[in-house]
């Protein structure tokens, strides 16, 4: 909490000074500026009401375009000399949070991977993963909207389904409901799942529980070997750290040493230099939102090596899912929400000799 605290006052003092100086001439531009910084102080607060918490983490967008388009004006002012009006900061931040909360309300979107894999089993050309990720039910993820993601999901007809953590984002009590539709998930071989850092927060324990209750296969450091016909795919995963549990990537790996493909969930893209060591052919993470809204979505580029979307490790493929919901302010500019579908490809052959004979490339749509 303290620390929640910390960032919170170091995200607010400076912005919320800034904003003071430049904008506020009259008792409304004092009022309009201090709502948001006032609603943001009570984000610590645990028991307030849906429409409160809602506003809270509306405000986070909020004080964010302010600021931008404060900036944009004293930039303006900088290289014109001609200083627009103040109210032209209050519009921009209106029309942006209103695309922003139309671009979320229209998701999620279906992101199609192809995925070129040298020496791939003929057993596993066009297998299909559906990935799931940071759906955050709660306060602003509700039933219908988990509704609208198992539909889409299912009309892509999965061979597996991959939930990558942060998928409740509250107390179990008050989002089991919301949750339920979950149950509905439609695959050939079942849905497997790890936890995020939010379900920690929120007893990490209840939504492990919720989640088997589902009919979902929980991956905590442990692995399970599926079928597909001739050929053995070996599903791993790992929690996130803030469950204090360390990552047994070896172990899962090694336990599935004879598979002929092996996937790793992890919440959060960071264990991909050890995925990789350890011989693990895709990595499927999320936790980074592809920073959610402009200009975050640039800014996460310098926090996480793996930020968003498809990457490649020596020989291995992560992909970084940039949310099936979203965290805060149910807001998107600069990123999608998306349900991933992740199909394999026979890239080639690598002959004895060492050299690789590739014709496929990987593509995303």
């Amino acid at each position: 909490m303290t620390i929640l605290l910390l960032v919170i006052l170091a995200f607010a003092v400076p912005n919320f000074s800034y904003l003071y100086w430049r904008l506020a001439q009259s008792p409304l531009d004092i009022f309009i500026l201090a709502l948001p910084f006032l609603l943001l102080a009570s984000f610590p607060l645990k028991k307030i009401h849906r429409w409160q918490r809602n506003l809270i983490y509306l405000s986070l967008g909020i004080i964010t375009y302010m600021t931008l388009m404060t900036v944009m004006r004293d930039l303006a002012y900088l290289f014109t000399g001609v200083l627009v009006h103040r109210n032209w900061a209050y519009l921009g931040t209106i029309l942006c949070i209103l695309a922003g909360t139309l671009h979320a309300w229209f998701g999620p979107h279906i992101r199609n991977v192809k995925l070129p894999i040298m020496n791939l089993h003929p057993d596993l050309v066009g297998f299909k993963i559906a990935q799931i990720s940071d759906l955050h039910v709660g306060p602003t993820i509700r039933k219908k909207y988990v509704l609208k993601v198992v539909q889409k999901t299912n009309a892509q007809n999965p061979d597996v389904i991959a939930l990558t953590g942060d998928i409740g984002d509250g107390p179990v009590k008050i989002y089991r409901e919301d949750i339920q539709p979950l149950s509905g998930l439609k695959s050939r071989y079942g849905s497997f799942y790890v936890t995020g850092n939010h379900e920690y927060y929120w007893n990490g324990n209840d939504w492990l529980n919720v989640m088997n209750n589902l009919g979902i296969i929980v991956l905590i450091n442990r692995g399970k070997i599926i079928n597909v016909n001739g050929a053995k795919v070996l599903m791993g995963g790992v929690p996130d750290p803030v469950s204090k549990l360390h990552a047994e990537i070896e172990m899962i790996a090694d336990a599935g040493k004879d598979s002929d493909f092996k996937i790793l969930l992890s919440h959060r893209p960071g264990v991909a230099r050890m995925a990789q060591k350890n011989g693990f052919h895709l990595q499927l993470s999320g936790h980074t939102h592809g920073g959610q809204f402009f200009p975050w979505t640039l800014i996460v580029k310098f926090v996480h090596e793996f930020s968003r979307g498809l990457s490649k490790l020596g020989e291995m493929w992560i992909y970084v899912n940039m949310g099936t919901g979203s965290w805060g302010p149910f807001l998107r500019l600069g990123s999608t929400t998306e349900i991933t579908l992740l199909e394999l490809e026979d890239a080639g052959v690598e002959t004895a000799s060492g050299n690789k004979i590739a014709y496929k490339t990987a593509s995303t749509v």
